[in-house]
């Protein structure tokens, strides 16, 4: 009886711990504050490293220094992601749309109207602090096909995704298949096939979801088109 009460007992500590270690990383990752200095540019609305066009040019952007935008060795790892930003006058939340290539690590090179709402503009360089949080959006992610792609060769971006996303694969011939991610912010498929695509996303939490793409062209598509995912990361 005691040897069956301690198999049970172990056996609810590691169904515990399957779900609560995830959760702590998570909550790790999040949690992990940058400090460094904050400067300011009035690029990064169009043709930022992050191809993610069109922004609003209103919108409270930020480009990254090279370290954390290539967070953990994967090219363009925090390419769209929100931050929170602290300065000397207070808080903003900032969307990362370039790379800031002479940045030091932890830098950011703000927007004015971002900027502005931590710092004095006659400063020029302000020290701050920041971190990643869950993006403010609404709705399921999309993916923008980069110009050039069809069945044999795809460059596919992740948008609108409530955290960064580190990796994507597709599903054929019975396994799933990794897309390297470019520092141009799109992950790369060869011979994907002719027929509608199962993919799945990974975010930096290590969280997982499945989608499904339509077929990819035949031939090279002309421009860049967007197609509307059909799921969000969970909170």
């Amino acid at each position: 009886m005691k040897k069956r009460l301690s198999l049970c007992f172990i056996g609810a500590l590691i169904l515990m711990l399957s779900f609560t270690m995830p959760n702590m990383k998570a909550a790790s990752i999040l949690d992990e504050v940058r400090e460094s200095y904050a400067t300011y540019t009035g690029s990064g609305y169009s043709g930022g490293a992050a191809l993610l066009d069109p922004i609003p040019s209103d919108m409270k952007i930020t480009a990254l220094n090279p370290h954390d935008y290539n967070y953990k060795g994967v090219n363009a790892a925090l390419a769209g992601a929100y931050l929170e930003v602290t300065g000397p006058k207070g808080k903003t939340v900032v969307y990362v749309t370039d790379k800031y290539p002479e940045g030091a690590k932890g830098a950011l090179d703000l927007s004015p109207n971002a900027f502005t709402k931590i710092g004095n503009m006659e400063d020029g360089k302000i020290p701050i602090s920041w971190k990643i949080i869950k993006a403010p959006i609404s709705g399921n992610v999309a993916y923008r096909i980069k110009e050039g792609s069809s069945e044999w060769w795809a460059a596919i971006q992740v948008r609108n995704h409530k955290y960064p996303v580190m990796k994507m694969e597709y599903y054929k011939d019975g396994k799933w298949v990794n897309m390297e991610k470019t520092d141009y912010n799109h992950f790369l498929g060869f011979h994907m096939g002719s027929t509608s695509l199962p993919v799945r996303i990974t975010d930096i939490r290590g969280v997982i979801v499945k989608d499904q793409l339509p077929a990819l062209p035949s031939t090279a598509a002309s421009q860049a088109y967007i197609v509307k995912g059909n799921v969000q990361l969970p909170n």
